[in-house]
């Protein structure tokens, strides 16, 4: 994703980082906010109606899930992409909104990391104040990301060889286990 917005801000100064990142940024912080709320509300529904027991159910196939990606097994996901035409059709300073919401909200494009679905299914369980928290340092956490992808063009080389990276998936599978459980 960041790849495609890079060429808006090759060999460019500060400034148009800043204001590309600050874009994304807002998108981001939207879509994860519109998830979590999403998230939540879901979740108070399947508690008033008495169906609190579905909110372990669910906890416990996100578990699952985030196990069978950390052992290496392909989950089915969206491969979905933003089109191409809107890069070509739509304002320049819309398409690092729309790629944010996109990404903010998490599920529209593949997860490569299980742990997420635990973090999904356990906001299920949280008041909105605390799901509002947590979506928003998940939509901070990528937008660090993103920013670093920007500015450091051979980022894949500074980082984890593939082993290193299947660990960080199982440890943060394994901490989000623990807080989905407790």
């Amino acid at each position: 994703m960041a790849a495609s917005l890079r060429p808006a801000v090759s060999g460019a100064s500060t400034k148009p980082i800043r204001r590309l990142t600050a874009l994304h940024g807002a998108g981001l912080i939207s879509g994860a906010i519109v998830m979590g709320l999403v998230l939540t509300l879901l979740g108070s529904l399947l508690t008033g109606a008495g169906l609190r027991t579905m909110l372990l159910i669910l906890a416990g196939v996100a578990v699952a899930l985030a196990v069978m990606q950390s052992i290496g097994l392909t989950l089915p996901q969206s491969s979905w992409q933003v089109p191409e035409y809107w890069r070509r059709n739509l304002d320049a300073s819309a398409v690092p909104v729309l790629y944010g919401a996109i990404l903010g909200a998490g599920v529209f494009t593949a997860v490569v990391v299980g742990a997420f679905w635990v973090f999904a299914a356990v906001t299920l369980r949280y008041s909105a104040p605390v799901a509002l928290i947590g979506w928003s340092s998940y939509a901070m956490g990528r937008l660090t990301g993103f920013r670093l992808t920007l500015q450091l063009r051979p980022l894949e080389r500074i980082f984890l060889t593939a082993f290193q990276r299947r660990m960080l998936i199982i440890v943060t599978t394994i901490a989000a286990a623990a807080v989905a459980f407790t």
